[in-house]
């Protein structure tokens, strides 16, 4: 397996650029030469600021439960980059990823100047489309939508998480600016699901959809969720919508925040049975969520004593992961390993671990965009603080300050999450 596209270069030569550079114009002038396999798949988009890994998970569990061969494109990796693109829970084997880049190098890859998810992207379509003929393909957006590459086909549906204050160096720094970027994804005719609830954001892809021509259906006005007694126990929902009230809902993943995600899965599954003229089978649905695994989403890793990975990378992942982490352990000594990127709101996502955290230990790990563990120790007030550069050291440290009355709670970057599972993994 490979750790990165370094490692896959040392097995086959092309040449990639390791930057994030939005637009369309290249990825589409490449799938013209291998034969536009985008065009060639059903595809669900899932796009939004948090969700959209965990509402992929559901829906692709419930899906595979019907039987289907499912497709799934996510970013970051888990562990390697070969877990980004797979089929049924297999991810691509690297003699697969070595034959499909010989294939492309006779396709102009040298000259297309992708980059890394540009080429990423590419090899998911081709990889659904030509070599494991996938029923159907769930592609997460890279980031925003409009210009990220994923955006070339024409989805079967549609989904919109939500919209939330995340890489706005790219995006933009108001609601609606980013509103406008999630929004990208609509197409003409395609429904939309969506579980954004500001009005700001809201009124953008009514306006989008509208445009489209695309059935709209928004949590909260079309179809809804409530949380049963037994939530905190290992999350217990009941679904509320037009077309369909289903109760008994038990959910694999915990928090409130998933409960909204296994909602819009519902309604896809929902949505895309009306058009395949399919029965709905609450044996399906039922068996599918509670089978969901999302990795590095509130995973426990280990239970005594709990070592917990959540990748809350902004304002509103940090805030349903704290509530989550009150309900859950309050009682529990919590020690905090934390590390971001530069371009996130560190100031405010360590104040609210502050609000749960006996100690903190940060730390920084091996990516350009890395804030530095001594940047982010400056911005916390906590009396129990500390910091180590060397992530491994620090995890070590975090490891040993642990009791049987306590959790570890190593949390931040998606890609930290990545390097630090890794480690423990």
């Amino acid at each position: 397996m490979f750790l990165s596209f370094k490692d896959l270069q040392k097995q086959v030569h092309f040449t990639i650029k390791n930057e994030i550079n939005l637009g369309l114009d290249r990825i589409v002038r490449f799938l013209e030469k291998v034969g536009n396999p985008q065009d060639q798949i059903q595809v669900v988009h899932i796009g939004g600021t948090n969700g959209k890994g965990s509402t992929l998970r559901f829906l692709e569990s419930i899906l595979r439960e019907m039987g289907l061969k499912v497709g799934v494109f996510h970013s970051p990796s888990y562990r390697f980059i070969n877990d980004q693109i797979s089929v049924n829970g297999t991810d691509i084997t690297d003699e697969e990823m070595m034959a499909m880049i010989e294939v492309f190098n006779k396709h102009g890859l040298e000259e297309a100047g992708l980059t890394e998810f540009e080429l990423q992207t590419a090899m998911a379509f081709y990889y659904f489309a030509k070599v494991k003929k996938a029923d159907i393909a769930l592609i997460e957006v890279g980031l925003g939508g409009r210009e990220d590459s994923t955006n070339v086909m024409n989805p079967v549906l549609s989904i919109i998480t939500n919209v939330g204050h995340d890489h706005i160096g790219f995006l933009g720094t108001s609601v609606e600016e980013i509103a406008l970027h999630k929004a990208g994804i609509i197409k003409s005719g395609v429904p939309i699901i969506s579980g954004e609830q500001k009005p700001a954001a809201k009124n953008i892809i009514q306006k989008e959809a509208l445009s489209h021509q695309s059935p709209l259906y928004f949590m909260e006005e079309d179809f809804s969720y409530v949380i049963g007694e037994e939530a905190w126990g290992g999350e217990q929902i009941s679904f509320l919508s037009a077309i369909r009230t289903i109760n008994n809902l038990k959910l694999s993943m915990q928090g409130e925040h998933q409960a909204a995600n296994a909602s819009l899965a519902i309604m896809a599954y929902l949505q895309l049975i009306d058009k395949w003229n399919m029965e709905y089978d609450e044996r399906v649905l039922k068996t599918g969520l509670l089978k969901a695994e999302h990795p590095g989403r509130f995973e426990i890793i280990q239970k005594e004593p709990a070592i917990i990975l959540d990748g809350a990378h902004n304002k509103e992942a940090m805030d349903a992961l704290v509530n989550t982490v009150k309900k859950r352990y309050a009682d529990r000594k919590v020690v905090v390993l934390f590390s971001a990127l530069k371009d996130k709101p560190i100031e405010f996502m360590v104040s609210q671990l502050e609000n749960i955290a006996d100690e903190i230990i940060f730390t920084s790990f091996n990516f350009p965009r890395a804030a530095s563990a001594e940047e982010i120790f400056t911005k916390c007030n906590h009396r129990k603080k500390t910091f180590e550069e060397d992530c491994k050291t620090a995890l070590q440290m975090a490891v040993s300050s642990l009791d049987e009355h306590s959790i570890l709670l190593i949390t931040g970057s998606l890609y930290f999450i990545s390097e630090i599972r890794t480690i423990l993994t």
